[in-house]
């Protein structure tokens, strides 16, 4: 198995999530399906623990050792669930509900962006040359896609933004919770958003109970998108690191927008080509650590 194997799986699933998420955001508020993404990675997670596949039988005690762990981890842990799991999947239904999926998933390449940005400035990462203009190329090609006058004015990008950035704080918060089993990480994480995410819904949203079949299919994204692709991005930390983890996963927003432009059947105007050509080529040059190895 190639060392990159659980970056890339991690990053294929993430970007199925986006042309169903930008489906269902037209159905339902974002604060509501956001915790139905988490109750279902949560629930995926679950049967992975009930039913182990390859881990140690220590996984099923360690579920209830949190109260065990570092200070550190568990602020890392409390600031993952805040940040990645109740805020930023929030902006980003939000930002699906009122924009094309496909520019979405393109401006979310800040995200790989705002990642070696902080792994810089907080963890006090290595800038080589060629990551510094990896990072000044993604935020041009971001600035562009967001101005695109056929979106109107650049409002439009914000929640796509904030949820980046958070996105990308949680990646780095994630180097602290690496030595936690995954599906356990996952089983927290998602209980813990979910229930902070409908209880916000109840008390701000107004919504419909969702058919059985919307729900299955909320809970199999959930599942898939949010609580796979976090056990093996977790995985992948583990094996190569934060900064080529996070390298790979760069290239989600990429595999999202294609999807999207053939599910959904968006349009494609011509500085949606020019900046997916510039934010192609920044996301390689932020690849370098991987090709490094």
């Amino acid at each position: 198995m190639i060392p990159s194997f659980w970056a890339i799986l991690s990053t294929l699933l993430f970007s199925l999530s986006t042309p169903l998420s930008k489906i269902l955001s037209s159905r339902y508020p974002p604060l509501f399906l956001a915790g139905l993404f988490y109750g279902g990675s949560a629930l995926g997670a679950l049967v992975g623990l009930i039913r182990p596949l390859g881990l140690s039988p220590e996984s099923h005690r360690a579920f209830w050792e949190f109260s065990g762990l570092a200070r550190r981890t568990r602020l890392a842990l409390a600031g993952s669930v805040l940040a990645g799991g109740v805020v930023a999947p929030a902006l980003f239904v939000r930002g699906l509900s009122g924009a094309r999926a496909s520019a979405g998933s393109l401006l979310m390449n800040a995200e790989g962006i705002l990642t070696v940005i902080l792994a810089v400035i907080l963890f006090r990462e290595r800038l080589t040359f060629r990551l510094l203009a990896g990072t000044v190329l993604g935020a041009g090609g971001c600035a562009l896609l967001s101005l695109q006058d056929s979106l109107g004015t650049a409002l439009w990008a914000l929640p796509f933004l904030g949820a980046a950035f958070l996105w990308a704080l949680d990646s780095n918060l994630l180097r602290f919770l690496s030595g936690v089993n995954p599906l356990v990480l996952t089983v927290w994480k998602g209980v813990a958003s979910s229930l902070l995410l409908l209880s916000l819904s109840a008390r701000f949203e107004i919504w419909r109970m969702p058919s059985p079949a919307d729900i299955g299919l909320i809970l199999a994204v959930g599942g898939i998108g949010y609580g796979a692709s976090l056990v093996f991005f977790i995985r992948s930390i583990r094996l190569i690191g934060v900064s080529r983890t996070g390298a790979w996963f760069s290239f989600s927003p990429f595999f999202g927008a294609a999807l999207s432009l053939v599910v959904l059947g968006e349009p494609v105007p011509g500085v949606f080509v020019v900046a997916a050509g510039i934010l192609l080529v920044a996301a390689v040059l932020l690849s370098e650590k991987d090709r490094e190895a």
